[in-house]
């Protein structure tokens, strides 16, 4: 589950194909399907670490997306497989942010770049700490290597 290039952070990765219908009249896929492709490697990222988003929202804790950023370096085509690789930038009480790249597999071309930022709230939708949550903020932390961990928050 280690990264290659940097072995300071966990990684998961995730292959799967452009769909048609993720593509324009050009057959290139539109820019909106990687924030999709983000979310399937968030939810495969969380999995791998032995839990899923609704297992998090039934201990009371939902993920809302304050901020999303893509850097788009080449086109993914109709039916080329790609490979997402998400892991764990920053982690504290109040938010984490996850941390994405994209890849074609037959050549490992760079895609895209990107990152999530998502704060925890509750069922109401209000911020809440995670701490406030022993359970959540235990499987939160095995995905986050120690170093990224910042409490002050």
């Amino acid at each position: 589950m280690t990264d290659a290039e940097n072995t300071d952070r966990q990684t998961v990765s995730h292959t799967f194909r452009v769909r048609y219908a993720e593509t324009d009249a050009m057959g290139i896929a539109h820019h909106g399907s990687y924030v999709d492709w983000m979310e399937m490697g968030r939810t495969e990222f969380m999995r791998a670490f032995g839990f899923t988003y609704r297992q998090l929202e039934e201990m009371g804790v939902l993920l809302p997306v304050l901020e999303i950023n893509v850097r788009y370096k080449a086109a993914a085509v109709y039916d080329d497989e790609l490979r997402i690789t998400t892991w764990v930038e920053e982690l504290t009480r109040v938010r984490v942010k996850l941390a994405y790249k994209i890849e074609r597999t037959s050549d490992n071309l760079l895609l895209t770049e990107a990152y999530s930022l998502h704060t925890f709230a509750g069922p109401d939708g209000r911020p809440i700490r995670i701490t406030h949550h022993p359970e959540a903020w235990e499987k939160m932390q095995r995905m986050a290597p120690p170093e990224i961990l910042r409490s002050g928050e």
